[in-house]
């Protein structure tokens, strides 16, 4: 967000040019520039401010940005020149110096609305979320009618937890500003992240028309159809947001998994051959798997290979191919992952009786939105990251699923293995619940966009009938969507019961045993999602 001059200033001859040669700060080689100025009979303060701000209201900011650098040097104290180049050095990824420029515009200008909220954009990109909050609500306090720091405040909430407060604070940004199709696209995330699927359908298509090409807002409605059940309508935005725009990665791959879900490896692979990004790079060696090209794989393992990808789809892809083509192709990411499936427990003394008996109240309760999931049978899914949502259950659950994440890090700290050396730095948990009924299972899948999965087990039914694997969960190195070539993948199934938690590597292919039960088998799911 920029502050422009509002009148431009009349051209006249030109009797006078000022040459400065000005050191850019935000080049990574620092080397300096020569450029000319003046445009006027003699170049003032206000007519060089003047200039920057033009430059800048017309989108050339590398010139903008020359200007204000000049100004700075100059000794200029404007609010606007600080603010500006403020906002610029951020969208350079130069946070911290983006940070003291736009407090300096704050000192200078203490009521100035706009500065705030940019700090408080500055600030969430550092991680400072508590601190941009307080900065963004500041800007609101200074200008009440001010829509775009209403919807920063409400990702900034979203972020936090806060997702009534989040949701409140974009709906005002959209009653202040209704044709802003950010801030509806805003909203649409914080109703998907509250389980209102339905509203943030009509959310994200309000985005849509209001602007058509917005090729996010494509993506996301992908995603909440796909939520609704409605697969093939959500294929077509998925196609729309890439033909928007090429380089949305996540609109490609998502389209590429779903292409593949139908077998049509080829068109996956015309879209992803056009992306060089090492997700869709490892997606594309997967296509070549499922269509049995061994050499055109071989070629492919060998490049991703040389660049070190590490990602569970790749561990997923290597394993099942060290199989079938019964050669031992090295993962980068785990190798025989079955190795590293940790099964432990969560006594009372981490998650009370009664925060357990509140996990399994709120999947029962009506006002729970679930989602539609094609790999369950017989059960629902909860709708969201519950992770999102501030209840003390919830939050507890965090609490000790953390703790259990870092003892299952250190238990396999000298494994040697991609996956704990490259464990990620930053990383977020998203979490949902699933319920099943007699009858019920998950079919073969994993979590190939996450590092490491698991799963809580609250409730374990007794079994009517004396089978010893019902309700059991099963690890498999076979993929479903891959040629099995009538080799034999075995099935390891591990045994579990109320109160069990069981951690593996993302990339192993997992299900679960159907059972015939009066009750219901309840269990809360993690994946740890390198951002």
């Amino acid at each position: 967000m920029n502050e422009f001059g509002e009148k431009e200033q009349e051209k006249k001859k030109v009797t006078e040019v000022k040459t400065f040669s000005v050191p850019l700060p935000f080049r990574d080689n620092k080397e300096n520039i020569t450029f000319t100025t003046s445009k006027y009979p003699k170049c003032s303060e206000e007519q060089l401010i003047q200039q920057a701000l033009k430059l800048h209201s017309q989108g050339n900011v590398a010139e903008a940005a020359k200007y204000y650098q000049q100004c700075i040097n100059l000794g200029f104290n404007d609010q606007r020149v600080f603010s500006n180049y403020g906002g610029i050095l951020r969208d350079l990824g130069k946070l911290e110096e983006a940070e003291l420029s736009t407090r300096k515009a704050i000192e200078l200008k203490p009521d100035y609305a706009m500065a705030y909220s940019n700090l408080g954009s500055i600030l969430k990109d550092l991680g400072k979320l508590e601190e941009a909050e307080l900065s963004t609500r500041k800007a609101i306090e200074l200008k009440t009618d001010f829509a775009d720091a209403y919807s920063n405040l409400g990702g900034l909430l979203k972020d936090l937890g806060k997702l009534e407060e989040a949701e409140l604070s974009t709906r005002k940004a959209i009653e202040l500003k209704p044709d802003s199709a950010d801030a509806y696209y805003n909203l649409s995330n914080i109703l998907i992240d509250l389980g209102k699927s339905e509203e943030a359908e009509l959310s994200t298509r309000q985005a849509i028309e209001l602007k058509p090409n917005f090729s996010e807002a494509h993506d996301n409605l992908g995603v909440i159809l796909e939520m609704l059940g409605k697969r093939n309508e959500a294929i077509f935005h998925w196609e729309k947001a890439v033909q928007l725009e090429p380089n949305n990665e996540s609109a490609l791959i998502t389209l590429a998994h779903h292409l593949c879900f139908e077998k049509k490896y080829n068109l996956a692979l015309k879209y992803l051959s056009k992306n060089k990004s090492n997700s869709s790079q490892t997606l594309y060696l997967g296509c070549l798997l499922s269509l049995e090209r061994e050499k055109e794989f071989n070629e492919k393992y060998e490049e991703i290979s040389k660049k070190s990808v590490c990602n569970a789809n790749i561990g997923a892809i290597v394993e099942h191919a060290n199989i079938i083509y019964q050669k031992r192709y090295e993962s980068p990411f785990c190798n025989k992952a079955i190795n590293y499936v940790l099964i432990d427990k969560i006594n009372e003394e981490s998650l009370s009786e009664n925060y357990l008996n509140e996990l399994i109240s709120f999947t029962k309760n009506s006002k729970t939105n679930m989602r539609s999931q094609p790999s369950l049978e017989g059960g629902f899914q909860t709708s969201g990251n519950l992770f999102t949502l501030d209840f003390p259950f919830i939050q507890s659950m965090k609490k000790v699923l953390i703790e259990k994440i870092e003892i299952y890090k250190n238990h396999f700290k000298d494994s040697g293995q991609g996956f704990i050396k490259n464990w990620p730095r930053d990383y977020e948990l998203r979490s949902w619940m699933i319920s099943m009924k007699s009858g019920g299972f998950l079919k073969s899948h994993n979590h190939e966009y996450g590092w490491i999965t698991g799963s809580f087990y609250l409730q374990i039914p007794k079994y009517n009938k004396n089978d010893n694997d019902s309700g059991n969960i099963a690890f498999s190195y076979q993929g479903p969507r891959y040629p099995s070539k009538q080799k034999d993948f075995n099935l390891t199934i591990k045994k579990i019961e109320t109160r069990d938690i069981c951690i593996f590597p993302s990339s192993l292919f997992h299900q679960t045993i159907p059972f015939e039960s009066s009750d219901e088998r309840i269990c809360f799911v993690f994946d740890l999602i390198q951002k």
